[in-house]
């Protein structure tokens, strides 16, 4: 019998016959595995947006909404939340806060002010921990924009550098094309050292701000761009709520929770108060962030007469001698923006750690 020709056995045959099955044993794991995820996702989305927990859906809808990334909502959300639920929630639309009329508004006036300390502090609370800038002469506040207006943001530390400033924190908000958060478009009314730089919505109705009149005064509140000029404003964005009104807090009735946040104050006697707190859990397990409320008591610890949140989240920064003091907590590091407000130097000025 020729060698190359002998009958195979029973075993090699069996052998020979199962060899395909071993080789789609990895795939088909490969397609249990997939099915399980796609199940996974699939459940778990119709489970948030769907389901009988309203509070959960809300606060992701919120949560998204304040990373200016709101594009990502319908379809994160396998499209069942509707274009007019996504709007509802926007966070430019739960801005607004109360509105002293100009006519009511006793006007300050800090150009006498020679002291250009800035006082930095760093304060631990139990949720967060927030970086504190005192400015004590208001007239070092500039509002800037963004280089590449219409194009595309900066961080707020290219913003710094740009000015030739000592400090700054993120300002107002943006609504990009497809609110895809590019920092391209600053919200609101925009304005530095009294040009017009950017304005959006209405030219003649008020809308929510934070501003300062050439006297060095903050004015918050919703003001249309003519009200504005009549108070003498040469730095504005376009932000809210108002946390601070004559010295008191001011409830915020919207539903955002714990997160980055960033908020300017102004003492009686002129002082700037800067705030930027950690959140989302960037530092650790206390760093979950700050509630409206956490904010305005941190202002009125530090005399706050008046004070107003600016844009939160991912877009919270603070910079000061060219270091960023908080831990953005963007995957991407440091946000660019629309707008910054920064502090000018001043000559013989004196900074100090608290």
């Amino acid at each position: 019998m020729d060698k190359n020709h002998q009958p195979r056995t029973r075993r090699e045959k069996k052998a020979e016959g199962t060899a395909p099955k071993k080789r789609l044993r990895p795939l088909r794991w490969l397609a249990y595995t997939a099915f399980a995820v796609v199940y996974i996702y699939v459940s778990t989305i119709l489970w948030i947006f769907v389901g009988p927990f309203h509070g959960l859906r809300d606060y992701l809808i919120q949560s998204v909404d304040a990373t200016r990334h709101a594009y990502l909502l319908r379809p994160l959300s396998l499209y069942t939340v509707s274009e007019a639920t996504v709007k509802k929630y926007a966070l430019s639309s739960n801005l607004s806060g109360p509105t002293i009329p100009v006519a009511d508004i006793k006007r300050e006036n800090y150009t006498n002010i020679k002291d250009n300390t800035i006082k930095v502090i760093t304060y631990q609370a139990p949720t967060f921990k927030a970086f504190i800038l005192l400015v004590r002469d208001p007239k070092r506040i500039r509002v800037v924009a963004t280089k590449y207006l219409h194009q595309r943001g900066e961080t707020v530390q290219q913003m710094v550098e740009d000015a030739h400033a000592v400090a700054g924190i993120n300002a107002g908000g943006f609504v990009d094309t497809n609110w895809q958060g590019t920092g391209a478009y600053p919200e609101g009314i925009t304005i530095t050292d009294g040009h017009l730089v950017a304005l959006s919505g209405s030219k003649t109705a008020p809308q929510p701000v934070i501003a300062f009149t050439k006297e060095g005064q903050m004015i918050a509140g919703s003001y249309s761009l003519s009200q504005l000029r009549s108070l003498g404003v040469v730095q504005c964005v376009g932000f809210g709520p108002v946390l601070v009104e004559n010295g008191k807090e001011v409830p915020v009735q919207a539903g955002w929770d714990r997160n980055p946040r960033t908020a300017i104050g102004q003492a009686k006697d002129g002082t700037v108060i800067m705030i930027v707190t950690d959140g989302r859990y960037a530092t650790g397990p206390n760093d979950a962030g700050a509630t409206y409320e956490d904010v305005a008591n941190l202002m009125l610890k530090y005399h706050a007469d008046i004070a107003a949140n600016l844009d939160g989240g991912s877009s919270s920064t603070m910079v000061y001698e060219g270091k960023v003091l908080n831990r953005p907590v963007d995957i991407l590091g440091e946000r660019s923006v629309a707008t910054s407000i920064v502090v000018m130097p001043s000559k013989g000025g004196a900074n100090s750690n608290g």
